[in-house]
């Protein structure tokens, strides 16, 4: 067998979904069963976090209209250092790939991270084209695999591939650091609850607003904490749900803290964890407050169902249906140490399906087929 070299192709190195599991791989390099470098086309503010990770990620970038003298540059960078994978995370990366491999025995394999929606018939074109190209396609769960299936009539299925998501949990257990806004005073013990998502397309804190009303309205006394930013090309969503808050007097209990780095230590000292979602392709925040030992809520949509064992390392509430996640909310008020108990059974299952090392691991194996 030959020796495997990966070269991950990035856009940007940006704070992302994708960036930030890219670079969880390569702060995993020495347990992995492959050697690897990072090429991207822009820098980001990972980008120093990147750099830190590998002594080979460079920058190759098209300039202008110079697409040749890109896909020359690529080509050299690969060949140089004996490429015999490359892996993108986007199809206009694939496509770059294959054209600059044509002639070597370089495969190329892309994953994809979301789905089409708003994708506009170029870009759907492009899709098509960068799978029937791609040696191997990557899906990040079956519930996504089989979404592009259906969408786009594949019927190359022995190159589809699920690799799920990993999580580096060692953040998890990093001694605690206090956050400030968490209300822990006595005499009066208020439920500390959170959501963890930017407010974009596919998320649904606008449910969730609903659900702290009835909860509200049943007297139970709690702190809610919206951890997401405010998205600049649909700020609606998020002014939406401040304005539902205030319409409903609940901004003494719901608070909206922005895009926070402490997300883990969040997770660890609240008491459970509220989600509501319309097209997730694999949930990382649900994994990541599941694996912190904590009770989940979360609806359920189809890939929820499957990153949660249908249900059996979380809390699942029929979607849309704000009624039957608070009556399963009230159980858990009334059976908090039953709750707390199975969600310390549930981090460990969770830690053993997604973690980084087995990512890492699945993705030696879809290599090792290839060569």
């Amino acid at each position: 067998m030959q020796h495997l070299k990966v070269a991950y192709l990035l856009g940007s190195l940006n704070r992302g979904g994708t960036e930030t599991l890219l670079l969880d791989v390569f702060r995993n390099a020495a347990k992995a069963p492959f050697e690897f470098m990072g090429i991207h086309r822009k820098g980001g503010a990972y980008q120093e976090a990147f750099y830190a990770t590998s002594p080979t990620f460079v920058q190759c970038a098209p300039q202008g209209m110079r697409i040749l003298s890109y896909l020359l540059s690529l080509r050299r960078i690969l060949l140089t250092n004996r490429i015999t994978i490359v892996h993108a995370q986007q199809c206009i990366d694939l496509v770059y790939a294959w054209l600059a491999t044509i002639g070597t025995n370089i495969k190329v394999v892309q994953t994809f991270h979301g789905y089409d929606y708003g994708a506009k018939h170029f870009e759907r074109m492009l899709i098509a084209w960068s799978i029937r190209i791609s040696d191997a396609v990557c899906f990040v769960s079956n519930t996504q695999k089989q979404y592009y299936i259906d969408k786009y009539r594949l019927c190359c299925l022995n190159k589809l591939h699920t690799i799920y998501n990993g999580v580096n949990f060692d953040k998890l257990k990093t001694p605690l650091q206090p956050i400030d806004f968490l209300n822990k005073k006595e005499p009066i013990q208020r439920l500390q609850l959170a959501m963890v998502g930017n407010f974009v397309r596919g998320r649904a804190q606008n449910f969730v607003c609903q659900f702290l009303h009835l909860l509200h309205q049943q007297g139970v006394a709690f702190d809610f904490y919206f951890v997401g930013n405010r998205d600049n090309k649909e700020p609606w969503r998020y002014d939406d749900c401040v304005a539902y808050c205030q319409d409903h007097h609940l901004m003494s209990a719901v608070h909206f803290v922005g895009s926070r780095n402490d997300v883990p230590h969040i997770l660890r000292q609240i008491d459970a964890f509220v989600y509501a979602s319309s097209h997730d392709t694999f949930g990382i925040a649900v994994v990541e407050a599941i694996a912190a030992g904590i009770p989940v809520f979360v609806n359920d949509w189809e890939v929820m169902r499957e990153i949660t064992h249908n249900g059996e390392w979380a809390t699942l509430y029929r979607t849309d249906d704000v009624q039957d996640l608070l009556q399963k909310f009230l159980s858990f008020v009334e059976q908090r140490e039953t709750f707390q108990q199975s969600a310390l059974h549930n981090a460990q299952g969770i830690q053993n399906a997604y973690s980084i090392e087995q990512h890492v691991c699945r993705l030696g194996g879809l290599y090792r087929m290839l060569s």
